[in-house]
């Protein structure tokens, strides 16, 4: 027969296997409470940034589409449409780069557009928003030989591009070209060449 001090010890070891899981549970729940609290935070969070994420890129969008749009009505007006979308799939974001006629606003090729100049257009606005969008509008931007895959036909338009988005954007340009067109955009002209004996001259113009 089992010694009374025997259940005696039984019981108080159970009694106190009790006590260690109840406070293991008050634990456990203190625990789960935070984590619970963790991730409404987090989830706040995820949405803020969410919101932060769309405000940017539609403040990234507005700007792109106003300056490339800007560029293409100077060199082809009434033509085209830019526009520019932002695609979420697997976590990951991705821009489309859209091109639409203004006759049927249904998207085009712009490789068979005007010869391929409005890719060759948008590809230097898109240029210019960019360098825009980090540094600022008060800034200056040198460009060496822009446009000289350009066709002949739309060098003119080209140059025109240069000026509106220099008075729009408020920046100075400093231009390395050799296009005629290009030079006669220019408020100041530094035309340089060789003499004789190999040293540059500078006549300003």
């Amino acid at each position: 027969m089992m010694d009374i001090n025997r259940v005696k010890q039984l019981f108080l070891q159970a009694k106190g296997m009790k006590k260690q899981i109840e406070n293991n549970l008050i634990q456990n729940k203190t625990t789960l409470d935070n984590l619970n609290n963790r991730i409404k935070l987090l989830e706040q969070a995820q949405v803020f940034l969410q919101k932060i994420a769309q405000d940017t890129q539609s403040n990234l969008k507005f700007q792109i589409e106003d300056i490339v749009n800007l560029a293409l009505e100077t060199c082809f007006p009434n033509e085209y449409t830019f526009q520019l979308r932002f695609n979420i799939a697997r976590g990951k974001t991705d821009a489309e780069l859209l091109f639409l006629s203004q006759k049927t606003g249904r998207p085009i090729d712009p490789m068979n557009a005007s010869g391929g100049g409005v890719v060759d257009l948008t590809s230097f606005a898109l240029r210019i928003a960019s360098f825009a969008l980090e540094q600022g509008i008060d800034n200056v931007i040198i460009l060496d030989e822009p446009f000289r895959f350009i066709s002949r036909d739309l060098q003119a338009r080209a140059g025109d591009i240069l000026r509106v988005l220099s008075e729009k954007l408020g920046l100075q340009i400093l231009m390395v070209t050799h296009i005629g067109e290009m030079i006669d955009i220019a408020d100041k002209v530094f035309e340089v060449k060789k003499n004789s004996d190999g040293r540059s001259v500078v006549k300003v113009r």
